[in-house]
């Protein structure tokens, strides 16, 4: 009993799934109060200097790309969010024993991310817009949430991840020429060798 559930403790640990857990209730949890504060769409909640709390409505996917019609778009997200979603999960569940542990995390955040607007999008009437938040005026036009923040913090790690493989694979090809060009220049080597001596007997 004990070895199952520190088995099924393990696997629950290595699926990341607590980090999706996590990151969904702080989305929840920081929509729910900006939402609560009172404030007008656009209005400002707090300012923080660098960073301004700012309640605004996004019908629009990310960057503020949609449809001009709101329901179309709502629409659209939730097709779309649903088939990505999907996806990853079935294909955690068929690779989950050979999915690399950075990369599992990574795909949960992207699930996590989609799931925390999908929310917004289905529960929260009559605007059924997303619920953003955060406000980097001075060098970002557009305000984002926690599950944006998911999103895009997954998509630099699968980056990071492709460009780390990519320089690991190049430099095992370098060492593996030039382990093959020491095994040439050995064997040329030894060849030289044994004409110089065969040279030799031949002069006696």
């Amino acid at each position: 009993m004990k070895e199952k559930f520190l088995s099924g403790l393990k696997w629950f640990f290595r699926s990341f799934i607590w980090l999706g857990i996590i990151l969904l209730g702080v989305d929840i949890l920081t929509k729910q109060i900006v939402r609560n504060a009172g404030v007008p769409d656009g209005g400002l909640v707090a300012d923080w200097g660098i960073v301004r709390i700012r309640y605004v409505l996004n019908y629009n996917a990310a960057f503020g790309l949609g449809a001009s019609d709101h329901t179309v778009s709502r629409v659209l997200y939730l097709v779309f969010a649903s088939l990505i979603s999907a996806g990853i999960v079935t294909y955690l569940i068929i690779k989950r024993k050979t999915t690399k542990l950075f990369i599992r995390a990574a795909l949960v955040m992207v699930v996590t991310g989609a799931v925390g607007n999908m929310i917004d999008r289905i529960f929260y009437g009559p605007e059924f817009a997303v619920v953003d938040w955060i406000d980097f005026y001075w060098f970002w036009k557009f305000n984002f949430n926690i599950a944006d923040c998911c999103v895009v913090i997954a998509a630099f790690m699968l980056i990071i991840y492709v460009i780390v493989m990519e320089v690991k694979d190049y430099l095992e090809k370098r060492k593996k020429e030039g382990v093959q060009v020491k095994q040439l220049s050995k064997t040329e080597q030894e060849r030289l060798e044994q004409q110089k001596k065969d040279q030799e007997q031949n002069e006696k």
